[in-house]
């Protein structure tokens, strides 16, 4: 049967195909809200070659594929660089083949690095698998707490000194889930991330239009799969900690922390991490999606993780590329690619 695709601007996306492409979504594997047509439609607010693939079988809707798209050809998932999740968004028993989608599509070869590996079509294309840390709260906080103490002795410990010196020393420490005083607030992300890509010496994201542009976007975003959520930590009158992410309908995904320099002895981005997972139970999210790489403030939190991978797909009637052998995928458990935003 012919997989057939008409490709659309994300905003082009009508109320029954965003019903369609959100009850697609209902699986566990394809819940992250990067996978939502609101990231899709946020990132089509700011980016001109973003677009998306409505793949029909047989007359019948049976997928989308969000992407952005160079003038010859070469795809990458929408949102590239920023999106912390990849996939084809399509019901579990629908079998496709990866190289003719792509084709249908009108790619040349899509890559991708925060593939779900949970669609058997693309495993011919991994070439690196990576680790992406998860807290699981689904068996409650107190379940939480009694891991986190199993592998991490002293974190409880240190983030409660740490708490208590900066309430003795500044003020009293309040975390909102949701900032009231947001456009200030994000406005100090931007600034702190910017300064500390600069001390780092890595690429400045917020450098980039596009990208301020999609995060403001979709920080007014309220769709209950792709809710922006900007959660400050104060003492007394003193924006400590802040960090933007995107609630879904069962999960946080982590994206964008930044704390103040000037408090940093207090460890004000795991005082600001501790009690986002202590809100986000209380609320009934039953996970906090740390995002791929191993950095060592993740690890102190979670033993937990899955798996994304990274590879292209050719399309089916490409030559382009026809020299270039596939690679098996690889577990880079000992030599992962870390990332920090």
């Amino acid at each position: 049967m012919t997989v057939e695709a008409t490709v659309v601007r994300p905003e082009d996306i009508g109320p029954a195909e965003q019903a369609r492409w959100r009850s697609f979504a209902e699986q566990p594997s394809l819940g992250n809200p990067f996978l939502s047509w609101s990231f899709a439609q946020a990132i089509g607010q700011v980016r001109d070659d973003a677009r998306v693939a409505v793949f029909h079988e047989d007359g019948r809707t049976c997928g989308y594929l969000a992407f952005q798209v160079d003038g010859d050809g070469d795809g990458r998932p929408i949102g590239a660089t920023i999106c912390d999740a990849q996939a084809v968004l399509a019901p579990a028993a629908w079998s496709f083949d990866a190289r003719r989608l792509i084709e249908a599509a009108g790619m040349r070869r899509w890559s991708f690095d925060h593939l779900t590996v949970a669609q058997p079509a693309f495993h011919p294309y991994l070439f690196r698998r990576h680790r992406s840390p998860v807290v699981e709260l689904g068996a409650g906080y107190d379940a939480f707490l009694q891991e986190v103490h199993g592998h991490s002795k002293d974190l409880l410990a240190q983030v409660g000194r740490r708490r208590r010196k900066l309430e003795r020393e500044v003020g009293p420490v309040v975390c909102e889930w949701q900032s009231s005083q947001a456009d200030d607030d994000l406005r100090s992300l931007h600034e702190w991330k910017s300064d500390q890509y600069r001390r780092d010496g890595t690429w400045d994201r917020f450098a980039e239009p596009w990208i301020a542009g999609a995060v403001e976007q979709l920080a007014r975003s309220r769709d209950p799969a792709c809710t922006g959520l900007l959660t400050s930590v104060r003492a007394g009158e003193h924006l400590v900690a802040v960090h933007f992410g995107l609630l879904g309908t069962d999960r946080l995904s982590w994206w964008f922390p930044a704390y103040n320099p000037d408090f940093g002895r207090y460890s004000p981005g795991l005082i600001l991490l501790m009690d986002l997972i202590t809100e986000a139970t209380q609320r009934g999210v039953h996970r906090v999606d740390l995002g791929r790489g191993e950095h060592g403030y993740k690890l102190r939190v979670t033993s937990r993780s899955y798996e994304v991978a990274e590879g292209h797909v050719v399309a089916a009637s490409s030559t382009a590329y026809a020299a270039e052998p596939s690679r098996p995928a690889t577990d880079t458990a000992s030599t992962l690619t870390k990332r920090s935003q």
